[in-house]
């Protein structure tokens, strides 16, 4: 009963999502010597949980301590979201000093619609094993990470013009145990935490990506 060889791992599980994202729709226009631009950036704000999200591990186990391996895992979240929009004015002159004006603000926080995710994670981690003593009753004890890349995209329920979507690079963190059923098979269980940071975004504070889940595993090797 020992992580050797090759390692195989099929987790299921719940998972909640939440993030705050962005888009700049930009007016740029010449009047004379003068340089205007409009700027209105739209943000939006979603959460949401899903049932299954499902996660695949694929790599070598070596010395019953560590293993090395791709992650891939993909869920459909279902949840709400609140948009909200800023709209800015840019005046540059032929002095080139420009101001800056915010023209209108408005968040809409008594508006919230229905929406559906899809979030989808590729990387490359290492799962550690540390507690070598098989009397013990924490053995099969196991603290994971990966680095990757996330990409996910949301359609608000009133259509398909609402959606919004990101991508950027994220990271997984991950503790539970597992338990042998025989010399090659275990079960387990595991809280997993990822974050991401977009890469389109507009306005600083819009740009996370978060998720926590709860899996139940399955692992040969």
């Amino acid at each position: 009963m020992e992580h050797r060889g090759f390692y195989n791992s099929v987790s299921f599980g719940a998972a909640y999502n939440w993030y705050e994202n962005s888009k700049n729709e930009k007016d740029e226009y010449y009047s004379g010597r003068t340089n205007v631009v409009n700027r209105e950036i739209n943000t939006f704000e979603y959460s949401g949980g899903t049932f299954p999200m499902i996660e695949f591990k694929f790599g070598v186990a070596l010395a019953n301590l560590l293993a090395f391996h791709t992650v891939f895992n993909m869920g459909f979240f279902s949840g709400t979201i609140e948009e909200g929009f800023s709209e800015y004015r840019k005046e540059c002159g032929e002095n080139k000093i420009c101001i800056e004006e915010e023209l209108e603000k408005k968040r809409v926080r008594d508006k919230s619609s229905d929406a559906y995710s899809f979030r989808s994670y590729i990387g490359f981690g290492t799962t550690i094993y540390p507690i070598q003593d098989k009397q013990s009753i924490m053995n099969g004890l196991f603290v994971g990470g990966s680095v990757g890349y996330t990409l996910f995209a949301t359609m608000i329920n009133d259509g398909l013009e609402n959606a919004s979507a990101n991508a950027g690079a994220a990271f997984q963190v991950e503790l539970g145990k597992d338990w042998w059923v025989n010399d090659y098979l275990s079960i387990g269980v595991g809280l997993g935490y990822a974050r991401s940071g977009l890469v389109w975004n507009t306005v600083k504070s819009y740009d996370t990506d978060n998720v926590i889940s709860l899996s139940f595993r399955l692992t040969r090797g």
